[in-house]
């Protein structure tokens, strides 16, 4: 969804920077001017209107209980960050191993009220952002932590 998200806003950005171009470069009204006022302003917006349940549901992972999330994952980066000895951030692999291991001795999970089970918090990488977001059935997501940006997802 973000991808698309992504795609979508580039491409609508693309065409409006085209039409201010378009318009700025033609000062003689002609037939193909007028006919461009009359279309393209409807066009972007069927266009945003079409985006807009996308842009919604990235949108929404900055409130409600998206807005929770977000705050128990910062939280466990900062957990799993304390525990890095390198200046990067990147984690050894014993370091790994001790962060996977507290993960596993202290699990933390996350009620979604649409989904039917709760998520679960576990550490998928060694270098930020390393913790993600189990949905269980092998479905697994990696937001970043400051935007909810979905860096990964399977």
């Amino acid at each position: 969804m973000d991808l698309l998200t992504e795609l979508a806003f580039c491409g609508w950005l693309f065409l409006l920077v085209g039409y201010c171009c378009f318009f700025v470069a033609r000062k003689v009204p002609d037939r193909i001017v007028h006919l461009w006022r009359r279309v393209l302003p409807p066009l972007a917006l069927l266009s945003l209107l079409a985006m807009s349940p996308a842009l919604a549901q990235v949108a929404g992972r900055h409130w409600g209980e998206w807005s929770r999330l977000k705050t128990v994952l910062q939280d466990n980066e900062a957990r799993v960050r304390a525990l890095s000895s390198r200046t990067d951030g990147s984690l050894t692999e014993e370091e790994f191993a001790r962060a996977k291991a507290w993960f596993l001795e202290e699990p933390v999970t996350f009620r979604f009220e649409t989904e039917p089970e709760p998520v679960r918090l576990r550490l998928l990488r060694s270098v930020p952002p390393y913790v993600g977001v189990d949905f269980g059935q092998g479905r697994n997501a990696m937001f970043d932590p400051v935007t909810m940006r979905c860096v990964y997802s399977n």
